[in-house]
């Protein structure tokens, strides 16, 4: 699950689930990729999939890298909550 922190108003919801859902296949579309180069593919699928939306992808960019990144580090078992934080200097 990705939250959204932005409160960008120019986004509508639709859009925005589209570019996160985007952003979060493209890590099985392209593993591996870093976002560099990743991102020319993912915005030229973002013309086929945003279905009604005019918002190009200059306005979704920022959403559907939140959620490859997000995606990623999952993929790579790098968002475990189920490991301990140990904090060595607390009291």
């Amino acid at each position: 699950m990705v939250i959204r922190l932005s409160a960008d108003a120019s986004i509508d919801d639709a859009a925005s689930a589209r570019a996160r859902a985007l952003g979060e296949l493209a890590t099985g579309f392209y593993p591996g990729w870093d976002w560099q180069s990743v991102e020319p593919q993912v915005a030229s699928d973002w013309q086929r999939v945003r279905g009604s939306s005019a918002l190009p992808w200059a306005e979704v960019r920022d959403e559907a890298r939140a959620a490859w990144q997000v995606a990623r580090l999952n993929r790579d078992g790098r968002m475990c909550d189920n490991a301990p934080v140990r904090m060595p200097h607390a009291a």
